[in-house]
């Protein structure tokens, strides 16, 4: 009976003595994440679970006091963050309606975010999940996105609805976005983290904006055609090409292509342009379509339109380059249009706020009483030290004689031939002239007077009408 009285004594003693080491343990590893699958903690939260059918009953376990310390959790918050944890694991089963996004699958921190369904030409960016088509040195328009039970689905764009072109992208949890500065401005405010928004961002690619000018070219004989102006950028037009792309190989979402001189974006779009054919010498505005070369070459923080490919115009196949080349700027006139001498004359280098007159081609829209300015075609000087001179008249013949307002009556030296020059001559129209006054007024009063100190810009007419006062006079109207 000694014996097992000292028996059951030593089986207590090494009961107490693996307490005392589990709880020094516990105390030593106060930074214990839960995230680890502790065979201890499964069976202490399964032992605590079935001990404790209620909130009420798992609150009557205590610790003894002895064994508390303050820098370790309690059983119950082991527990709540446990259940916590597996309660929030099948995030992809919620039953809102969205999609959901996996950091994970982009190497990133393990996070799912549910965001509202999105465009196919919108890029996601939440939290630390960052779309890996989302690259610095492209242009982007922000739209916050709504919540995912959110009714309003318009929200409005940052920064004023602009696209500005991204120049950073911050590291951590949460990312800073870093875009172009707006002009004078001495700090720049065009930034936001991924984070400022729980709902998320979509990010719109925007290759080209209103007022960008290209040149036309064909396909076949690679010669200009004429010339394009973007007066409208149609809304969630610009879709980046699928090509060579996959949503589910984050290694190819790095870029549309990697080329050897850079990073290459292929933007398809569709347009509202004013579009001059040289052939024409008149705009008009019409649709087009096209695929924008975007590329970001080594060494470069902006990206730059190379060209515009699969250009349809009119059911015709061109291709466009960046802004307005005068070189390439083609006229070609014809005598049998203005009823003279049938001869066809092929100008180029003109501006396109200059009138053409070459040979025995006189444009129509000169007309005596009228100012211009006369420039010889592949010059960059202008004719009478590029004074203004009022036209007095057109001589008739095979070259015409085009006289003009001269200081001297009795020795008039401001007189040219059409056919002086072989490549031409371009007449500007001027309207407003330096030295002229006008009187700025409201209704009928009198606020001020305007002088006219300076006039060097180009003056471009934008039409002519014919007016008459009766039947015997006529009169022409220049706007």
């Amino acid at each position: 009976m000694f014996a097992n009285t000292i028996h059951g004594q030593n089986e207590e003693t090494k009961l107490d003595a693996m307490l005392r080491v589990w709880h020094l343990n516990r105390r030593q590893s106060s930074s214990f994440s839960v995230f680890e699958e502790s065979p201890e903690l499964e069976l202490f939260a399964t032992t605590q679970t079935s001990r404790n059918t209620s909130s009420s009953a798992r609150g009557q376990y205590k610790i003894p006091s002895s064994q508390t310390c303050t820098d370790v959790e309690t059983d119950d918050e082991f527990v709540e963050k446990a259940q916590d944890i597996i309660e929030s694991k099948p995030v992809k089963e919620i039953a809102k309606p969205g999609v959901i996004l996996d950091a994970s699958e982009l190497n990133d921190f393990p996070a799912n975010y549910a965001i509202q369904p999105i465009e196919s030409h919108q890029f996601p960016v939440i939290g630390v999940y960052i779309d890996k088509r989302v690259i610095p040195g492209f242009k982007y328009r922000i739209r916050p996105l709504p919540g995912v039970n959110d009714t309003n689905k318009n929200k409005k764009c940052l920064f004023g609805g602009r696209a500005l072109v991204l120049k950073s992208i911050g590291r951590g949890y949460a990312r800073r976005f870093t875009f172009e500065s707006d002009k004078d401005c001495l700090t720049n405010e065009n930034y936001f983290w991924s984070d400022n928004s729980p709902e998320g961002y979509a990010f719109e690619l925007e290759a080209i904006s209103e007022g960008d000018k290209f040149t036309i070219f064909d396909v076949a004989n690679r010669e200009a055609q004429g010339t394009v102006e973007i007066m409208k950028v149609e809304k969630s037009s610009q879709q980046e090409n699928p090509h060579r792309l996959s949503f589910h190989h984050s290694q190819q979402l790095l870029c549309a292509a990697v080329t050897k001189e850079g990073i290459e974006k292929k933007v398809k779009v569709k347009l509202i342009a004013k579009v001059e054919f040289y052939e024409i010498g008149v705009s008009k505005l019409m649709p087009i379509t096209g695929v924008v070369v975007w590329l970001k070459r080594k060494g470069q923080q902006n990206a730059e339109i190379t060209k515009v490919i699969n250009v349809n115009i009119r059911h015709h196949r061109y291709y466009l380059t960046p802004g307005f080349e005068k070189n390439f700027r083609r006229v070609t006139v014809r005598g049998i249009d203005i009823g003279d001498v049938p001869t066809k004359y092929t100008m180029t280098g003109l501006e396109p706020y200059e009138i053409p007159v070459v040979g025995t081609y006189v444009d129509p829209r000169i007309l005596p009483g009228f100012y211009y300015r006369i420039r010889p075609n592949h010059r960059k000087q202008h004719l009478f030290n590029g004074q203004s001179l009022k036209l007095v008249s057109i001589g008739m013949g095979y070259a015409k004689r085009l006289t003009f307002e001269s200081e001297s009556k009795l020795n008039a030296n401001n007189y040219l031939w059409s056919d002086n020059h072989p490549d031409g001559l371009g007449l500007e129209p001027r309207a407003v002239l330096k030295g002229m006054k006008f009187q700025i007024l409201a209704e009928n009063q009198v606020l001020g007077e305007a002088n006219v100190f300076r006039a060097d810009m180009p003056q471009i007419e934008e039409c002519m009408d014919k007016v008459s006062r009766n039947h015997l006079q006529t009169y022409a109207q220049w706007y």
